[in-house]
């Protein structure tokens, strides 16, 4: 299955015009703070917090239509929660903007019926967030051994063209689980992505992961894993350098590209901009809608200030990969090559 013609021509004029001025290329809106599950890391559990109405996040994903944007990313929290998704998908989709959902797939938020609703509605790309195969302790996202949500989306995928991918953690809790979703990724040809625990994640602190000789050297050879089975064909979507500049990492804080606020822009449920979402869900004070292209010409996020506190101690595989593809649309094709 394949994005339709007129969304890779949005993608291809969008990525012409970002070469020669800062424009955002993916959004990602937040689309509610709640989940319904209670991971024992996590401070997302039922937020009580109001969801935005489908009225204003039509509005963003106009906007962001304006300022030229190739990918609207749909967030949470749990986005399935809302009865609306399907309909929030339908407008972005028939802007011809590449729409992508990031779900836990658990509870029924993957049912078929769910499933049908957004692959009917134009969803282009599809992300659970899976901490294992087996059952693991403090977590709720996994298998349990179980793979019917991987039929449900193979069935998907034929009936709908909706691409999609698991994506890891290497959380230390969870690195027993690693070579088993490389196994289930290997027999399922399911695509899968892997991100090393932020700075700001809720599993540990740096000190208490990257200064800890035992979880650093399991961390490693975790790594060298994933790196060998991806070269044996293992449908690994993070390119290359994003597992060399890890381990580099793990040795020595690291500088390294991040688009965030310039390339790449996350919408808090508030239609503030995040200053980056991963940075204790800190805003800019800004309302998404009153942005311009001056604001991504402009550096007025204040990127380069926020990264020159964060970028060390952070190696978020969401801000790398989509600042590598970037700057490295080769491996941006591989990678979308992968999830066929």
């Amino acid at each position: 299955m394949a994005l339709s013609l007129a969304k890779k021509g949005r993608l291809a004029s969008s990525f012409l015009k970002s070469q020669f001025s800062p424009l955002p290329l993916w959004t990602h809106l937040w689309v509610t703070d709640r989940c319904n599950l209670a991971c024992s890391y996590c401070e997302v559990v039922e937020n009580k917090k109001k969801d935005p109405s489908a009225e204003e996040v039509t509005s963003w994903i106009s906007h962001a239509y304006d300022l030229e944007t190739a990918v609207i990313a749909f967030m949470g929290g749990e986005p399935t929660l809302r009865k609306d998704l399907h309909e929030l998908i339908r407008s972005a989709s028939k802007k011809n903007l590449i729409t992508y959902l990031t779900s836990h797939g658990q509870k029924k938020a993957l049912s078929s019926e769910n499933l049908a609703k957004f692959g009917e509605a134009g969803l282009d790309i599809l992300e659970i967030s899976l901490d294992g195969y087996d059952a693991l302790q403090g977590s709720e996202k996994t298998l349990r051994g179980d793979e019917n949500l991987i039929d449900r989306l193979e069935d998907a995928r034929e009936k709908y063209g909706i691409l999609y991918k698991a994506h890891q953690v290497l959380a230390p809790e969870a690195l027993d689980e690693t070579p088993k979703l490389l196994d289930l990724a290997e027999r399922r040809l399911l695509p899968i992505s892997f991100g090393l625990v932020t700075e700001f994640a809720g599993f540990f602190r740096r000190s208490a992961i990257y200064s800890n000789i035992n979880i650093k050297e399991k961390l490693e050879k975790t790594l060298a894993l994933i790196v060998e089975k991806k070269r044996k064909g293992v449908p690994v979507v993070n390119p290359f350098a994003y597992f060399e500049d890890a381990l580099r990492f793990l040795r020595a804080p690291l500088r390294w590209n991040c688009d965030i606020g310039t390339y790449m822009i996350q919408v808090a449920t508030n239609g503030e901009v995040f200053r980056c979402s991963k940075y204790n869900k800190l805003t800019t004070g800004t309302k998404f809608i009153d942005t311009d292209r001056d604001y991504f010409r402009n550096g007025e996020h204040g990127s380069e200030e926020l990264l020159a506190r964060c970028n060390r101690k952070c190696f978020s595989a969401c801000a790398y990969t989509t600042s590598h593809f970037r700057c490295h649309p080769h491996d941006f094709i591989v990678s979308y090559a992968l999830s066929n």
